[in-house]
């Protein structure tokens, strides 16, 4: 019995070091996931919860420096300096190009991307920001003792972006260098720059592409002795079109310290800095505590950070549990371990566990798909109960896609355009283990047509659409965007040289929009198309211009369609490039936008829906643009069963469109724009709001909705408060 016992006592001893009384040796850490995030603001990838331009709490911005800060010409706006991000939305937003490889990055993370930046008009200049970090108290560390340590991700680009768009030297060559730098100072001494990452390819700093695209970085800081304060900033300047740097996991400490906490469903990974000669003894034992448990067992590795930093280490610390951690939840976790001195360390972290739900809308839809992970299979044989905004709600079917659970839920009315609602279920997985995950999402926008816009059904007459194309022989100024392409319809950027010799009176009399500039294949409809989607594509009308070209090219289409009973209608445009598609009247056909893209894509699809409240003949007006490269263009609708029909195309459930009204324009479509023009308070206390362009004046107490109709309103409108805050918006 004495081994046994004796070796109790040491395995005793053992877990009393780690019992001792420990210390942290971080001073500093922010990984971003408390930030609260909202919906997108103009990228063309909806989120509700996905991006803030708020920084943490004692943080300070400043993105001055910004071509066209503090205006609306100040390019993509969440991408107008260091903004916040998250990490999944921000590589599916941005096309991936490789950031999905930054594995370190996680949840929240920190964005720095003048690509995206760039794909929205903006001032002349180049991308300069700086954020600096709150003020970190140093007091007491010995000379030389502290490090910075971050997660980035890096790819660069430089000196490629010239023109009129972009600043250039003397001898009109591009000055663009993507760099991104950190600045540290002490006691509010000079800065000195602790990081430097170049794009230039003949600088001692550059960090070349592709190779520094998940990245753990590790810097002394170089502290003096006696120094209380440390302040830090980091910066991205000098960028033009260029890549992007983004950081997560920031830590400043004495090393060994915890850098970051990660984990899945099930794993909890925590990552200890090893630098300076300072590291972990491992042989001491270390213990993982997850949301207050013990957790065991504990796996131990040590790794190189990477080659860039030969004489740093990261310690992880893994542990991978049983039961699914609930979703969407703050895991907290504690590590406790002793570095090579002797001294117990116990550092504190946390981190979001995944969720599995996501959730789409139609105006009459509600679609929630729950989907497996490596450690979790939803088991829809149990069933999944929903909760919609707090009431119970019963999902019209359930059913197994793949590794997908799909729910359906039709709504018995419309769902208000761009409501706000949470969406609760309740689900079990395979093992047996329930789960309840909440989301919050926006319902799907739509316009409802301007009963004022209408003329009887019947008034349309000249079965078709007409069709302008408008081509320049360069680069159209001001870019691939929707008000660039009115410019150049318009004729104000310079005469057109496409190919006139099909016009009548000045337009190409066509049946229905399906074009390819090569007469190829592309978008939904074409040649080897099934069912049908079986329609060959045509010429972009006048195209190739006089001179041969295919590029730079701006068209639009008119369409009196005549809309055959009141209800719910899903439309769709597939471009290449960007496009709108409005309803008015011959004197204002953009009195309503139902759906566009505002920028530059590859052949693709986007969705749109519009309530007509009465059948009859409406004035529908397509913009189409191009930029380079390869040009479509397709209009159709969707019909409930889900076959497509092109707009006057000969498939089931086809618009008829003409080119004429029997009938004079309807008196709808006002150009007197619809806004508020005074909201004043009278010396009795009563509210006056004034406003032009007619339209409906409604109120909500959320400026989320529900929008209700104030009945008579017409300007001015004078109102005494008598109740909470409400909000108020005009309606065609």
């Amino acid at each position: 019995m004495l081994p046994a016992i004796a070796a109790s006592l040491v395995a005793l001893a053992m877990q009393g070091s780690l019992q001792a009384q420990a210390v942290s040796n971080r001073l500093f850490s922010e990984n971003f996931d408390g930030l609260a995030l909202g919906p997108n603001r103009e990228e063309g990838l909806a989120g509700l919860e996905v991006w803030t331009g708020t920084p943490p709490s004692g943080w300070v911005l400043d993105n001055s420096q910004m071509p066209g800060f503090g205006t609306p010409n100040d390019g993509m706006v969440e991408w107008a300096g260091w903004t916040f991000a998250n990490k999944d939305w921000w590589v599916r937003a941005a096309g991936n190009q490789r950031r999905a490889e930054w594995a370190f990055g996680d949840n929240t993370v920190m964005i720095a991307d003048p690509d995206e930046w760039d794909d929205a008009a903006h001032a002349k200049g180049l991308f300069n920001a700086f954020i600096a970090l709150p003020s970190i108290n140093v007091k007491g560390a010995a000379a030389n003792s502290l490090v910075l340590a971050f997660d980035s991700t890096w790819r660069p680009e430089a000196f490629d972006d010239g023109g009129a768009n972009w600043p250039v030297d003397e001898n009109g060559r591009p000055i663009n260098n993507q760099n991104g730098v950190v600045d540290a100072s002490f006691d509010g001494g000079a800065n000195q720059r602790v990081v430097d990452f170049s794009s230039d390819s003949g600088s001692p700093n550059f960090k070349k592409d592709i190779d520094f695209i998940n990245e753990s970085v590790v810097v002394p800081l170089n502290n003096p002795a006696g120094a209380t304060a440390l302040n830090l900033r980091f910066g991205m300047l000098t960028a033009a079109n260029d890549w992007w740097w983004a950081v997560d996991n920031i830590a400043v400490g004495v090393p060994p310290l915890l850098s970051s906490v990660t984990g899945n469903g099930l794993a909890v990974t925590n990552r200890i800095v090893e630098a300076l000669g300072k590291t972990v003894n491992t042989s001491a034992g270390v213990t993982v505590t997850v949301n207050g448990k013990a957790a065991t067992p504990v796996e131990v590795t040590r790794e190189l950070v990477n080659d860039n930093y030969p004489e740093s280490e990261r310690v992880f610390v893994s542990h991978t549990g049983t039961q699914v951690f609930a979703p969407r939840s703050k895991v907290a976790v504690t590590v406790r371990f002793t570095d090579n001195t002797g001294r117990v360390v116990e550092e504190n972290g946390s981190f979001i566990a995944p969720g599995y739900l996501s959730v789409s809308t139609t105006p009459k839809e509600i679609t929630a798909v729950l989907t497996d992970a490596a450690w979790m299979t939803v088991k829809e044989s149990a069933g999944v109960k929903l909760e919609l905004n707090g009431t119970a709600i019963t999902a019209t079917s359930v059913r197994r896609v793949d590794s997908t659970v799909v729910v359906s839920y039709v709504s018995p009315s419309l769902i208000p355009s761009g409501s706000r609602h949470t969406l609760k279920a309740t689900y079990t997985t395979a093992t047996g283990q329930e789960l309840v995950e909440t989301v919050g999402f926006t319902a799907a926008t739509y316009a409802t047509l301007s009963a004022d816009l209408a003329t009887a059904p019947g008034t349309g007459t000249e079965a078709g659409m007409s069709w302008r194309t408008h081509q320049l022989g360069a680069a159209r100024p001001g870019g691939t965007t929707l008000a660039a392409a009115e410019s150049q319809l318009a004729g104000a950027l310079g005469a057109s040289e496409h190919d006139a010799s099909g016009e009548v009176g000045g337009v190409f009399k066509i049946n229905f929009v399906n074009f390819d500039q090569a007469s190829g294949e592309a978008g939904n409809f074409k040649a080897s198309g099934l069912a049908e989607l079986s329609v060959n594509d045509d010429a972009i009308p006048g195209i190739p211009g006089l001179n041969g070209g295919l590029d730079n090219i701006a068209g639009q289409a008119l369409a009196f369609l005549e809309i055959p009973a009141a209800g719910l209608y899903t439309m769709v445009v597939n471009s290449d490039d960007g496009f709108q598609v409005s309803v008015g009247t011959t004197n204002n056909p953009k009195a309503q936008i139902l759906g566009q893209f505002d920028g530059g894509r590859g052949s693709s699809d986007t969705r749109f829906y519009f309530e007509a409240p009465k059948a009859g003949v409406y004035l529908f007006r397509l913009l189409w643009m191009e930029g380079g490269g390869g040009a479509n263009v397709e209009w159709f609708t969707v019909n409930a069963d889900g076959t497509r029909a092109l707009v006057n195309g000969t498939q089931a459930g086809a618009l008829r469109s003409f080119r004429r009204r029997t009938v004079s324009e309807p008196g709808g479509g006002t150009t007197t724009p619809l806004v508020f023009t005074g909201i004043v308070r009278n010396a009795n206390g009563s509210l006056t709001l004034t406003w032009t362009g007619g339209g409906t004046l409604q109120s909500s107490p959320s400026i989320n909705g529900p929008w209700t109709d104030v009945t008579g309103a017409t300007s001015p409108l004078t109102l005494t408060p008598d109740q909470a805050t409400q909000f108020a918006r005009l309606r065609r």
